[in-house]
């Protein structure tokens, strides 16, 4: 059941997005936790080459993954869309982020804020420290999914992207994790 079909989609942003790419920069030695963040916020948001803000490709692939795990719509028997998603699908570019006249968002668009978080990332954990996090309000991309199966139809997608976009979400503090950030919306 294998033919190749290439389905776009357009999203817009329906809850700030928060970024969290790791940094690997070294603090250094006269800088205190609080200057290394403040110098290094902007390092956690993913940038092309000329500077336009995106989401990797694979945050894409992973929430529509876990939307088919969400949702288990049946392919047969037991069977549901999951494992098609985890094995049939490749999203190949980045998802280049726009305004809403269509202009490339950069890092200057970015806000950064800062948040008093677990030190170690996992809620209730209790060391708390302050970190800055890349904040995003609104934001546009188009998307194109290559499904390696005829049972991805259009419609099979749509229905997933937008069960990802209400309950998965993209970045640090989505909606799959509990937070309240990175959800989506698809437009016409």
């Amino acid at each position: 059941m294998s033919s190749v079909s290439t389905l776009k989609f357009n999203l817009e942003s329906a809850a700030p997005i928060f970024f969290g790419k790791p940094v690997f920069e070294k603090k250094n030695s006269d800088e205190t936790h609080e200057q290394f963040e403040e110098r290094t916020w902007s390092q956690k948001v993913h940038q092309s080459e000329d500077g336009q803000v995106f989401i990797q490709p694979f945050a894409l692939k992973n929430a529509l993954e876990a939307a088919g795990s969400r949702l288990g719509m049946k392919l047969t028997g037991k069977a549901t869309y999951t494992k098609l998603f985890r094995q049939g699908i490749m999203i190949n570019d980045n998802i280049l982020l726009t305004d809403a006249n269509g202009k490339a968002i950069k890092i200057t668009d970015v806000k950064p804020i800062p948040m008093f978080v677990p030190s170690d990332g996992k809620r209730g954990s209790g060391k708390r420290v302050m970190r800055i996090f890349p904040q995003l309000s609104k934001w546009l991309a188009s998307v194109e999914i290559v499904c390696f199966d005829n049972r991805l139809t259009e419609e099979v997608v749509q229905k997933h992207l937008e069960e990802a976009g209400k309950f998965i979400g993209f970045g640090s503090m989505r909606v799959e994790n509990g937070g309240v950030a990175g959800r989506f919306s698809v437009v016409e």
